[in-house]
């Protein structure tokens, strides 16, 4: 992923009409894949910054944390005050770093000090007890942080710390300590975490479709004094039990509603068959300013459509088509974590490095998979759809895409608006998924496929 080409700095007027909103305004903001929802959220985020240090900005996934990282770093925002839904329900904000403690013996480790290697930089923070109130009455000033295990974990680790129950305070660092000392123990998957304040005074959300009307009015309201900022799109909500339309949110809450205009990420070859796949349809090429507007075929390809023999065939076929080409910046976006280790362990065995994220398993012994670096466009990314929201990439495959096995209808429109440059999709069933069956064939190049492979009648061009 383009980092550098995704986060904007130079708004339109329907994105300037958003900066110029006084911050203490609750509003909510609708637009379609490639409009520029995440920047805008990011944006409005400087804007609450100049007026507080008490804000915050919640998004679904944490891959797309990592990619809204990026984009407060680059405008000098702590990218400490992003939070995925999840942790801002239960916690409050992780402190981004790799999490370590001294050993006691090999059995063992001392649950007295805790470190946190950030970017080349090592912090030291020394127990003050197991409640909360009383290290904050003790340290007042203090950064107070506690241990969290977003997996399963050895039990030396777990009842050494606790979870969310014994607190630390940051002092100042001893001479001599380093991550490479042998008495230094990596905690896998800890994370040091701080207590988000009993109120924010602004509140963002990306993706705001995926939360339910409840969670705004029970949830996030009562943690904010002064506004609420909403970013999200209708067809973009993909979570069948969960979530709730742009005019369900905006009939409850009653804020004003502003409309990003333009899309920039698709171009017009991919959005002419992209817009089709969501029932009823959207419109993505009136204000599609991809190039100025200049984004359709022969200049972009069209998308293509492709039938394999098997899986594996597809995934061979997707890497010879990668070698051939020699594509950079791209992503395999698959609908389940399952489908993630097997893309990832197929290309592994065919001496092809990619990044990941994927949970090895829901019962203990697991642990999470997460190699995701987007400022490197050399390794393919491995995603599922859901965690692929808010990305981009110029080269996504979706794989797999038979009927019946590609989840839900908006989870696959969401894959397939990731793609700012190229999409292929490939399948191996008998069918090809009925995602695609109100697509004109005109909009894509279809390979191999014979012609009882779709399920229903198509449109005629």
């Amino acid at each position: 992923m383009r980092l550098d080409k995704w986060f904007i700095s130079n708004l339109d007027d329907s994105q300037r009409q958003i900066i110029v909103r006084d911050p203490n305004e609750n509003l909510i903001v609708q637009g379609a894949a490639g409009s520029g929802k995440t920047n805008l959220a990011i944006h409005r985020a400087v804007q609450a910054s100049a007026y507080s240090n008490s804000y915050a900005l919640v998004v679904y996934t944490q891959a797309l944390k990592r990619m809204v990282a990026y984009g407060m770093d680059a405008l000098g925002l702590d990218k400490e005050r992003i939070a995925y839904d999840w942790a801002w329900e239960h916690r409050g904000f992780d402190l981004v770093g790799d999490v370590y403690c001294l050993k006691v013996d090999n059995l063992s480790v001392s649950n007295k000090k805790v470190f946190i290697a950030q970017n080349g930089t090592l912090r030291e923070f020394e127990k003050v007890g197991n409640c909360y109130e009383n290290a904050k009455s003790l340290y007042p000033n203090d950064t107070l942080v506690s241990l969290d295990f977003g997996d399963w974990v050895a039990s030396k680790f777990y009842y050494a710390f606790g979870r969310r129950s014994t607190w630390f305070h940051e002092i100042s660092l001893e001479p001599g300590i380093n991550v490479a000392n042998d008495n230094m123990v990596l905690i896998p998957s800890g994370t040091l975490f701080r207590k988000a304040e009993d109120k924010i005074d602004y509140l963002i959300v990306d993706e705001a479709q995926d939360f339910d009307v409840n969670d705004y009015l029970y949830r996030f309201l009562p943690k904010v004094n002064k506004s609420l900022s909403l970013f999200g799109d209708s067809a973009q909500k993909i979570y069948i039990n969960r979530g709730a339309s742009m005019d369900q949110i905006t009939a409850a809450l009653r804020y004003r509603r502003l409309f990003l205009k333009y899309n920039y990420r698709l171009p017009k070859s991919i959005a002419k068959m992209a817009q089709d796949i969501p029932v009823p349809p959207v419109d993505l090429m009136s204000d599609n300013m991809k190039d100025g507007g200049n984004s359709d075929y022969p200049q972009y390809p069209k998308p293509v459509v492709q039938k394999y023999e098997s899986r594996e065939k597809e995934l061979e076929g997707i890497i010879n088509r990668i070698k051939m080409e020699d594509l950079d910046d791209v992503a395999l976006l698959v609908k389940d974590e399952k489908d993630v280790k097997f893309v990832h362990d197929f290309f592994a065995a065919h001496g092809i490095q990619t990044q990941v994220l994927y949970r090895t398993g829901t019962t203990p012994p697991y642990h999470t998979i997460n190699t995701l670096d987007f400022t490197n466009n050399d390794l393919p990314c491995i995603l599922t759809y859901y965690a692929a929201k808010g990305t981009e990439f110029d080269n996504v495959f979706v794989p797999f895409a038979n009927e019946g096995e590609c989840g839900d209808r908006n989870a696959f429109y969401v894959a397939c608006t990731r793609a700012s440059h190229s999409l292929y999709i490939t399948f191996s069933g008998k069918h090809i998924t009925s995602y695609l069956n109100n697509v004109k064939p005109s909009s894509i190049v279809e390979k191999d496929i014979p012609s009882d492979a779709w399920t229903a009648k198509r449109p005629y061009k």
